[in-house]
This record gives structure tokens, sequence and C-alpha cells, in this order.
């Protein structure tokens, strides 16, 4: 995986979750952040964690105690936040700069880094996607229109895939980075076709409908509930 932050854009149902998993599929240690509790909750083979969460901290068996055996191993694991989402990502975050030497993938990175000044993004997230490649950490996420994330998000980018995003706004703010015909075309891609835009590279439009027939992974422990 590109080393850095790695954005996929796009209306729902168009393949993004399936791409983010796609992405993944190289990297040995990983966190997939799932606030919606419902599709990535049935992917098998995965450690699934459920987090309880006081207003401050995580309360009995927590996820730093996951963690604290396994900061030289593999793992591939969801951890599904059912509230307090910002909070509970930059409580992750925080841990994650020091286990080092993996990918957190964030499923709808705007209910975690909304909008807003510069200001208001988490301390730990922030960290994280400024600087987490130094140490060792990528960042892939998804989310539906680039509007709905947080604008220092957008500027870390070091790629994007566009799916098919209809909104002119949207697509307005799209131009910084891909040429206008490639903009132009994004509200009539297909589902699993996107433009593939990189730091130093020449856009393009991918048909190769990545991440439509599943992600084979290998597998990992069963459910942990916290």
């Amino acid at each position: 995986m590109q080393p850095g932050v790695t954005l996929i854009l796009g209306k729902s149902f168009t393949g993004k979750t399936a791409r983010m998993l796609h992405e993944l599929r190289r990297s040995p240690r990983f966190v997939i952040a799932d606030p919606k509790c419902a599709q990535l909750a049935s992917l098998p083979h995965f450690a699934h964690l459920w987090p309880e969460w006081s207003g401050e901290r995580w309360t009995g068996f927590t996820i730093p105690d996951y963690f604290s055996t396994r900061l030289a191993s593999r793992f591939r694991v969801v951890v599904h936040f059912r509230h307090a989402f910002k909070e509970q990502l930059d409580a992750l975050c925080y841990l994650l700069l020091r286990v080092k030497n993996l990918t957190l993938a964030v499923d709808e990175m705007g209910l975690f880094a909304p909008p807003g000044p510069a200001g208001c993004l988490p301390p730990y997230l922030t960290a994280l996607i400024v600087s987490g490649r130094h140490e060792g950490i990528n960042c892939v996420a998804t989310v539906q229109r680039p509007s709905m994330v947080h604008a220092t998000m957008l500027s870390q980018a070091t790629r994007i895939l566009a799916y098919r995003i209809t909104e002119r706004n949207d697509l307005d703010k799209l131009s910084d980075y891909l040429p206008r015909d490639l903009v132009e075309g994004l509200p009539f891609l297909g589902d699993y076709v996107c433009v593939d835009w990189q730091d130093g590279r020449e856009p393009f439009v991918d048909m190769s409908l990545r991440g439509k027939l599943g992600c084979l992974l290998p597998a990992a422990p069963a459910q942990i509930h916290l």
C-alpha cells in the first residue's frame, strides 16, 4: 500500500468499502474503524472488537489490552464504534502512534472528521494523518463526498480514488486534483469504476473493478467483545 493517506470518495453502493478492503490485502497489520456496525460486523475471519466508552475512556477489557500483546505480531482487526466517533477514533490514533508499522482504515471518515476549522480536528488523528508515515502508519478512508470530510484530511491525501460523484460543489472541489474532463465524467461512472489520482502521477480511469469479487484476506481470530 502506498505510504500516506488514501481517500476513497463516492456515493453509497458504488464500491468504496470493497475497494478499501482490497487496498488492505497486502498489509499484515491493520485496524478498521467501523461506525456503521452492519456490513463490516459480519466480515468473517477477523478479530472484531466492540468497545464500551464511558465518555472519557474505554472501560473493562480495553483496546489497549488487545494490542499490548501484539506489538510485534500480525493483526487484522475491526473495531466497531457505536457512538462518540470523534473521541474514540482519536483515542485509537493515540494508541496506534505507539504501536506503529500498521495501516488504519476508516469507513465513513466524515463521521469521525467532519468539516470545520483546522482546530476542530482531533489532535492525535491530526498527528497520524500529517506525520504517521514517519511511524510506519498508513491511512485509508472512505467518505461519500469531499465536502463531508475535514479539509486537512483532503489536503494530506497522497492518493484519491474517486467513484461516482454527482454534487456540483464536490466536483468543483476535486478540480484541484483532477483534470476537468475526468471531473466531468465522475457523475457517469459505473459501480466499482473510479478515477485513480496519485501525487506525482497521471490520473486515469480504473475499470479493473477491483474489490467487486470480494477481498480474500488471511484468517484472524474470531470476535472479541470488550
